[in-house]
């Protein structure tokens, strides 16, 4: 919720801006993790992924970003924001990397109900994979309004990469696409709505300093203090769609929608398809005098259309960069596996990279 442009702390600059005088977001909400792994600062860092926060800023800042499986990782210590769609992921320059970093925080916890004890070995993660066994499907619902002539041509020239090393490459049909970001824009409101209602500044949360002289008075200007205005506008949309005059209208309408959406690619891992591969992101990453002209619900359409129905699923997901654009900024592509498929998402994501040579690369 904090994004690299309205955070408290003022905008992050990615680190990919060529020009003194251009200033390119680096996307978010992880967007500080981005560009401490992009620049240098760090080898790896963490970051929680909602919609795509996570992946997005990690394609826009040219580094690899990973969201696992909802459940194999523990949220405990995380601020809950969605609870059925927040995962904490890695980020890192490689994707070997980011298996080192999985190994020492993969495993079940008992503060976590939702954290799930699977037999997922991380050991068994092997550099060599056979990509001719596999076969990969292109969602042809990706390729959508917004997409950027660039993005679409390294969205084809992987695929034809994958189909030159005799992989399996074909389009698939995933029909509830067009309406995942609605679906997810009401449901992200409302659980948001539910999870800040504990900022009160009684018991837990900031509390206002200056002088109250109701409960109401504290709560009030406390909440105004401390939340920003995304924030806020989500809570406000969050609490209309959960009236009671509108709850089986748009909340519970969702989520018989988000069923249909987890069907599509239920439907898609039976036909024996083992990743999906789509953009990441619609475009490369935005100035942010253009991003900032956009309002929230349009800015969350542009950034999370291709990110967010891993995380209404569930699925894991990484995105990893592939190439730079005519204006020297990155372009990535986005892996989907089945639930708990994470190895073998990680392996292939390894030998794509290695064919890529991205990191190469340098700034």
């Amino acid at each position: 919720m904090n994004l690299p442009w309205d955070s408290i702390f003022g905008p992050t600059k990615n680190v990919w801006c060529s020009k003194p005088n251009q200033w390119h977001i680096a996307g978010g909400s992880s967007g500080g993790s981005c560009v401490a792994v992009a620049s240098g600062m760090c080898v790896a860092a963490l970051g929680s992924d909602t919609g795509g926060s996570i992946r997005n800023p990690a394609s826009y800042c040219g580094v690899v970003g990973y969201k696992p499986t909802y459940g194999l990782l523990s949220r405990y210590g995380l601020i809950p924001l969605v609870n059925s769609m927040d995962v904490p992921g890695i980020i890192a320059k490689t994707v070997e990397d980011v298996v080192t970093v999985l190994s020492v925080m993969i495993g079940p916890d008992e503060n976590d109900s939702t954290c799930v004890n699977t037999n997922l070995d991380i050991n068994s993660f092997q550099t060599d994979f056979s990509v001719d066994k596999c076969c990969i499907g292109i969602p042809e619902e990706y390729n959508c309004e917004g997409l950027s002539d660039e993005v679409k041509e390294t969205w084809d020239f992987v695929a034809n990469l994958i189909n030159d090393f005799k992989g399996s490459v074909k389009k698939v049909s995933m029909p509830h696409t067009s309406v995942s970001i609605a679906t997810y824009s009401v449901l992200n409101a409302c659980e948001v709505a539910s999870n800040m209602s504990r900022y009160t500044g009684l018991f837990y949360g900031y509390r206002s300093t200056n002088d109250h002289k109701s409960f109401e008075s504290l709560i009030t200007t406390s909440r105004l203090e401390a939340l920003g205005e995304v924030v806020r506008s989500r809570i406000l949309s969050g609490n209309f769609f959960l009236l009671r005059s509108n709850y089986e209208k748009y909340f519970m309408q969702s989520l018989k929608v988000r069923r249909l959406i987890s069907e599509d690619f239920k439907n898609v891992w039976k036909s024996n398809y083992d990743f999906l591969v789509t953009p990441t992101t619609l475009t490369t990453a935005p100035l942010l005098s253009e991003f900032k002209s956009l309002d929230n619900r349009t800015q969350c359409a542009t950034q999370d259309y291709c990110t967010q129905p891993a995380n209404m699923t569930g699925c894991p997901a990484i995105t990893i960069p592939v190439k730079l654009s005519n204006n020297k900024m990155p372009i990535s592509i986005q892996i989907m596996a089945s639930n708990f498929d994470d190895i073998r998402l990680l392996q292939f994501a390894n030998w794509l990279e290695k064919k890529l040579q991205f990191s190469q690369i340098h700034l």
